[in-house]
């Protein structure tokens, strides 16, 4: 028998390397929602979780925590649909585009609030480059959509006074009150400090007028991959690094896309 040949050695080594690593890159189970005999985790390896967010490094400390013992977490509050909007995001860097899967008429207010409830799980695990990608599709929504007052309760019901979301949210709030939209009785929010984000919201139009509510895209032709094009989108970012979009101007609709 010959000997083997050198390429032959190197992908015998290559191959052994590859299963010895295997055992160190350890896969955790994640279970969110209400469990039942048929639930099945999300499987992910621990690097990734701990390379996305310090909250999970610390919770999968092996010597500090049973979930890092047991290898699994359990969320069995947290929206199934949001977590699976992160993990698509986590292995493709995508979360979904506002006209995907859109009904006949446009309108699909259920992707309004599963994008809030993924903007809140960014928050709750520290995740802010997660959530910056959901708010972009938030804005990018709201260029052609009006708010619902039920996306409105659910909204304000789970984010707090002063943050990015809030913002956006009384923002859309106070341009559809003046335009006749959004009547509700905003005085059910008194305990949830809504009406001080409403008071800003109204302080802020004031200051800049339409400007700085309809052209959160900006409206010049020129623009850079890193900065975008302009506007003030990126004043509702939470992250340190602002993120990197595909920015395209549209001509029909005269204006930015992504």
């Amino acid at each position: 028998m010959s000997p083997p040949t050198p390429a032959k050695d190197d992908a015998g080594r290559q191959f052994r390397e590859l299963i010895e690593s295997l055992p160190a890159d350890r896969l955790i189970d994640i279970y969110v929602g209400e469990m039942t005999p048929e639930t099945k985790p999300f499987r992910v390896q621990q690097i990734l979780l701990e390379t996305m967010s310090d909250y999970f490094k610390s919770a999968l400390q092996a010597n500090a925590f049973a979930e890092g013992k047991e290898a699994r977490l359990t969320f069995p509050e947290d929206s199934l649909n949001a977590w699976k909007v992160l993990m698509r995001w986590a292995f493709a860097r995508t979360v979904p585009h506002w006209n995907d899967g859109r009904d006949d008429d446009g309108i699909d207010s259920g992707f309004e609030l599963l994008l809030i409830d993924c903007w809140v799980l960014g928050d709750k695990y520290q995740i802010p480059a997660f959530q910056d990608e959901v708010m972009l599709e938030l804005l990018y929504y709201y260029r052609e959509e009006t708010i619902g007052f039920d996306v409105v309760k659910h909204g304000v019901a789970v984010t707090i006074s002063g943050s990015a979301l809030r913002r956006l949210l009384a923002e859309e709030v106070m341009t559809n009150n003046m335009e006749g939209g959004v009547t509700e009785d905003l005085n059910q929010f008194d305990g949830m400090h809504f009406l001080a984000d409403f008071v800003t919201a109204r302080e802020r139009y004031d200051d800049t007028g339409t400007k700085g509510f309809f052209d959160r895209f900006g409206k010049e032709r020129k623009a850079t991959l890193e900065a975008g094009p302009g506007g003030t989108w990126d004043e509702y970012m939470v992250g340190e690094k602002l993120p990197c979009r595909a920015w395209k101007w549209e001509s029909d609709q005269l204006g930015w896309g992504f």
